[in-house]
């Protein structure tokens, strides 16, 4: 393939930094994702990863460095701007309303879009609905679906925003193998549902990484230390030492 028919990065990050008091919590990150690419973002506990991605995201405003969506430098712009352009962002901790049935909640995640929850979103609620799963339980509150089912209609109300990149935070914490397992086929459809749609999942399970993703980076101490193929950086010695915790 010719330079000229290569696909501009969706996003693209270059030396961004984010500070605490004095800490660096993310220290010179770049990186790129293409569209229609599935990024898993892995590494151990307060590597930086969740900082990282809310830095994209907006919600930390950065220190240093660059953001650039859709060819655009966002880094001035708040997290319901960055939204509207099209990031989705789906937190390891649910914000569901409880007492709300599934369609409900899903009628409240097509509102950014629509402004405001219409009829003309039905189709969409549909489409969502077999997306996550969770026809049958279209009626039942979200406080009493299991919990990744709730995890599942969080997305749900992501995608209704139409994203074109979307980050999700550690999607499968608290979640038993069955949905684990659930949760990668409904990642991998998203690709299949819209094509050019890139997602980057922060994640400590590194085979649930490997079911779904096409790259994967691995920060260390706020900075990248490998990005590639599952199977080559699985090999990495530094990747062993720092995250799989095996040396020599």
């Amino acid at each position: 393939m010719s330079a000229a028919t290569v696909p501009a990065p969706v996003l693209e990050v270059e030396g961004l930094e984010k500070r605490f008091a004095g800490f660096v919590a993310v220290d010179g990150v770049s990186l790129t994702v293409a569209p229609g690419e599935i990024v898993g973002l892995i590494g151990a506990n307060g590597a930086g990863k969740t900082t990282l991605l809310h830095t994209v995201y907006g919600r930390h405003r950065a220190d240093a460095g660059s953001v650039r969506f859709l060819g655009e430098d966002v880094g001035a712009l708040a997290p319901r701007d960055r939204a509207r352009r099209g990031m989705g962002l789906v937190f390891q901790t649910t914000s569901i309303f409880p007492t709300l049935s599934v369609e409900e909640n899903l009628r409240l995640g097509a509102m950014p879009k629509s402004g405001r929850a219409s009829l003309g979103d039905a189709d969409a609620i549909e489409r969502t609905l077999v997306t996550i799963d969770l026809v049958a339980e279209r009626a039942v509150a979200a406080d009493d679906l299991a919990h990744g089912q709730q995890q599942w209609l969080e997305i749900g109300m992501a995608l209704l925003a139409e994203p074109t990149l979307l980050f999700l935070d550690e999607p499968t914490s608290g979640m038993t193998r069955a949905e684990s397992r659930r949760t990668a086929e409904l990642i991998r459809g998203l690709r299949a549902e819209r094509p050019d749609r890139s997602v980057i999942v922060v994640e400590h399970n590194i085979e649930f990484i490997a079911m779904i993703s096409d790259r994967v980076i691995v920060m260390h101490r706020g900075t990248v230390i490998a990005d590639g193929p599952i199977d080559a950086v699985r090999a990495d010695p530094e990747v062993q030492a720092s995250y799989l915790g095996r040396r020599g």
